[in-house]
This record gives C-alpha cells, structure tokens and sequence, in this order.
C-alpha cells in the first residue's frame, strides 16, 4: 500500500497590484450581479453621446447661438442642411461632406442659369449669353450686304444733270447777249457816221449794217452755246461725281455695317468668356471656402473623437505598467511513496530470530527421527 502526498503551490499578486488590476478593470467594464446594470466606459460606444433632455417636458433640447441649451428649434444652431443640432453630452459628430458654398451656387447659376441664393437675383445663364449679340450681328451684316449691293447695282440716270445745272446760265447768256447788242447799236451808229462821211448811203450802209448784226448775232449763239455747253457739262460731271461718291458711300456704309455686325459678334463672344471667368472666379473662390469648412470641421471631429478615447487611452497606458507583473496562477502536485509489505517483515523477523542466539535459528532444528 502506498502512501499519497498532494502539495499544492499558488503565485499570487501583491495586494496593491491586485486591488489596481481591479479598480482598472472595473472602469472599465462592470456587471451589477444583482440588478444585471452594465458600467463602464466600455459599456456604451464613446461615438455617441448622452441626449439632454428637457425636465419639463421630456423632449431632446436643442444647441443655442450661445452653446446654451434650448428648448425653441428656431432659436437654435442650424447645420449645413439648415437642420436644427441635437444637444448632447459627449459624443462625435457624424462624418459629413461640406456642400457647395454660396459662392458656389452662384457660379452654378450663373452658369446654368437660376436664382442668387444671398440677392435672389435672376440669372439668364452663360450658355446662351451669345446668342443675342448674333441676332444683333446678323442683323446688321445682312443690312451692310443689303446696302452695299445696291450701292453697286444702281444705274446712272442721264436727267440727273439737271438738278446740277447752273440756273444762273441763262441770266448770264442774256447779260452777254445784251452786251452784244449794246455793242451793235454802237456798231451800226459807227457805221452810219461812217458812211455819212464818206458819202455811202443806201444799199452799201445796209450791208455794213447786215455784216455788223450776223457777226453779232453769230458771237451771240456762239457764247450762248459754249456758256450753255459748259453748264451741261458741268452738271453731268457733278451728277456723274454724285453718283460715284454715292455708290462708294453706300459700299463704305455696306462695309461698315458688316464690320459692325462682326463686332456686335466678337462683343458676344467675349462677354461669354468674361462670363465664364467671372463663374470660373466665384466656384474657385467658394472652393476654397469649402476646403477651409471641411478642414475646420474635420478638425473639430478629430478633437472629440480624441477626446472620447482618452479614457481608453488612459487605461491602455495604465495596462502597459502591467505588461512586466507576472500573472498570477495556482498548480497542484501530488506524488506517493510505497509502504513495506507486511509478510516481507515478517519474514524478515522470522529470519532475525532464527539466526539469533535466543532461537538459534532454523538452521540449528534437528530431525532426530532420521525422516
């Protein structure tokens, strides 16, 4: 029969150790054993805060302009979407996008047309800013083709001269012709005292007379006809002259209006761009007004997601004071030493005694019978 030994060994954790592990542990997560309340900053996510509620009325209040707590939705902070914010303790705010800026929208308007968020002013859009000043530049080129086809199809009117002519030629030719006949009566009053004198009466003074009055006469047609010749030729030259300035005006204004109609076009054109660039200026500038909300916003999350964590920061740095302390743990050992056999000692008694004095052994009995 063998005797059994059980030893048993425990390592245990000094008790200040023992008592931090467990304050830490139950910071951090704890069950109530009788009413089953779970605590703990681990009992709840940190992502979320704790809604305040009005005493009142029990309903969720709202964020103030102040940061006061409101019950009045109208009175309180708005967000992007114009939706009022929640009050509560604690908590981050939900990721979330910037939208588009008022400068923004009000590229976008002016670009596709629409209403200013901030002026309410109507915008036509810059798609189609051009399309007027064509219609106008249209317009006008067809006028200037208009006018200088005309210009160039037009025919000379010969009766023209006579709003050229000099009216004063006639006054003049009668003038002249009155001079001649002056001068004939001078001429033929010659002529008689001439003829007195030297004794020619009759037929002779009245050819000398006849002589003196065709050569009047014929100086007098002849003046009349070359005065009446350069007035004509005067007037057509001037009706003619008229013509042509006429026509190279109405080719000039033709080319003027086409050139214009060209402007009116490239006027058009480059208020379109310059409406481009002014959109181009205000989505830039409301882009990097956007960038600048969504990096203050992603900051201001940043900041209460750290500062939601630091108590799990805190209790992390405090369990890695632990990592060194060794852990605590029990074991058992058993082990059995065998006892000596009962008949092994008599037996070894037995012996003892045979080979003593006292009994003398087993090796000193005799059999005397001779069996």
């Amino acid at each position: 029969m063998a005797e059994e030994i059980i030893q048993k060994q425990m390592t245990l954790l000094p008790d200040y150790q023992e008592k931090f592990l467990k304050d830490l542990l139950a910071n951090i997560y704890q069950v109530d054993e009788e009413t089953g309340t779970i605590t703990g900053i681990a009992a709840t996510s940190p992502l979320y805060g704790t809604p305040v509620m009005d005493p009142e009325t029990g309903e969720q209040m709202y964020v103030g302009s102040d940061g006061a707590f409101v019950t009045d939705p109208t009175q309180a902070v708005t967000d992007q979407y114009g939706e009022p914010i929640l009050a509560t303790e604690g908590g981050v705010a939900a990721p979330d996008i910037i939208g588009f800026t008022d400068a923004q929208m009000q590229a976008i308007a002016r670009m596709t047309g629409g209403v200013d968020p901030v002026t309410g002013e109507q915008y036509e859009g810059a798609m189609d800013a051009y399309e007027p000043y064509l219609d106008q530049a249209l317009e006008a080129f067809t006028s200037g083709t208009d006018i200088a086809q005309a210009a160039g199809t037009a025919a000379y009117d010969p009766q023209s001269y006579k709003e050229y002519y000099d009216p004063f030629v006639e006054q003049v030719i009668d003038a002249q012709q009155g001079d001649i006949q002056e001068a004939l009566e001078l001429e033929r009053r010659r002529l008689g005292a001439q003829a007195g004198s030297q004794g020619a009466f009759g037929r002779r003074r009245d050819l000398m007379e006849g002589q003196a009055v065709g050569e009047a006469a014929a100086e007098s047609a002849k003046l009349g006809a070359q005065l009446r010749s350069a007035a004509y030729t005067g007037a057509q030259q001037q009706a003619q002259s008229a013509f042509e300035n006429q026509q190279k005006r109405g080719i000039q204004a033709g080319q003027l209006f086409q050139g214009l109609g060209t402007g009116i076009g490239a006027l058009g054109e480059a208020a379109q761009n310059l409406g481009f660039q002014d959109v181009n200026a205000l989505f830039n500038i409301g882009q990097l007004e956007q960038g600048q909300l969504q990096r203050e916003y992603d900051v201001q999350r940043a900041g209460q997601l750290e500062e939601a964590y630091e108590p799990f920061s805190r209790f992390s740095y405090m369990r890695d004071i632990l990592s060194g302390v060794p852990s605590s743990g029990t074991s058992l050992a058993a082990s059995a030493t065998p006892t000596a056999s009962p008949l092994a000692n008599v037996m070894t008694n037995a012996n003892l005694m045979g080979g003593s004095n006292i009994f003398g052994g087993l090796g000193s009995l005799k059999n005397t019978s001779g069996a």
